[in-house]
């Protein structure tokens, strides 16, 4: 009779330990789930793009990081005491309201917008603020897989076209017996006999590599222990890093057409240029993470006190 009190006593009222650990991943399950059925045409719009264009190709990428930042906080939110909260309901209802208004509209970037607002009044609702506060970064960062609209995307890199057009240029007349013109994105070179010209296309904008070095950037400035004022400068650093690769890939892409080797900047050869940029820009900006920490030291008031 010992031996069977405890499986009897278990079995009619005692919940094992072990159960309970499992509720936060089927509630997420189920989160995930209807989250997929509102916003099932702006995911799957999503996906085809990082399927399909290169410019969005690092979208696979960023649901990744957002799942590993709640998983270095898996402490806190194991100890975070969930309460829910009311006002996440307000911000469910207008996340929704303002989907359904794009939807009405046929405005396509707000609908997968209106995703993260939703998630977060999702997260504040059921596990309440002190969870929110570990949530809200993974959440709010799944903006960089979120394509820019044809239009505004066009907007954004004619400027960056432009700009590189003129120093990639400049720079190219520079060269021994190389005179070059510039004419809006079109470089026209001249050397010898032989003439030219180096169009800067939408491709070679730089804005594909800057939407994929900013979401790694500002990964990178969230995960490193820094004060707050160090991870915003090396956030915004990573706009001008990105031009500037950018810039030697329109140069070095010019060099090769300026001397004959027009075959090197097509195809793989030119997205081979387009990858190797990425480890120049990750150099300037561990560069720019070294001057911070050792230019700028913090000194606590205690060790200045003794």
């Amino acid at each position: 009779m010992s031996d069977a009190s405890p499986a009897i006593s278990n079995a009619a009222g005692t919940t094992s330990p072990d159960s309970g650990r499992w509720v936060p991943a089927i509630q997420v399950a189920i989160l995930g789930v209807l989250i997929y059925l509102v916003f099932s045409s702006p995911i799957q719009g999503m996906i085809y793009k990082w399927r399909t264009d290169g410019n969005w190709s690092h979208g696979w990428l960023v649901p990744v990081f957002s799942l590993y930042f709640l998983g270095i906080h898996r402490q806190q939110l194991k100890a975070a005491i969930c309460k829910p909260n009311y006002l996440g309901l307000v911000v469910i209802l207008a996340a929704l309201a303002f989907y359904y208004l794009a939807v009405v509209m046929r405005y396509g970037y707000p609908q997968g917008l209106a995703i993260i607002p939703c998630m977060l009044g999702m997260v504040l609702l059921i596990w309440g603020w002190q969870v929110f506060k570990v949530a809200w970064f993974p959440i709010c960062y799944l903006i960089f897989a979120i394509p820019l609209p044809r239009s505004m995307y066009f907007r954004i890199t004619l400027p960056l076209r432009e700009f590189a057009s003129q120093v990639s240029g400049f720079a190219l007349g520079l060269l021994p017996d190389v005179y070059t013109s510039i004419q809006g994105v079109v470089i026209d070179y001249e050397r010898g006999t032989q003439r030219g010209s180096l169009n800067v296309e939408e491709a070679c904008s730089g804005m594909r590599l800057m939407m994929a070095f900013c979401s790694l950037g500002v990964a990178m400035a969230y995960l490193g222990d820094r004060p707050l004022w160090q991870r915003i400068i090396m956030i915004v650093s990573c706009v001008p890093i990105a031009v500037f690769c950018n810039m030697i890939r329109v140069f070095v892409t010019g060099i090769i057409h300026v001397y004959g080797y027009e075959d090197w900047s097509q195809g793989t050869a030119h997205g081979l240029l387009g990858l190797a940029m990425l480890p120049i820009a990750l150099g300037l900006f561990a560069a720019v993470g070294y001057v911070l920490s050792n230019i700028f030291v913090e000194v606590e008031e205690d060790a200045v006190a003794a």
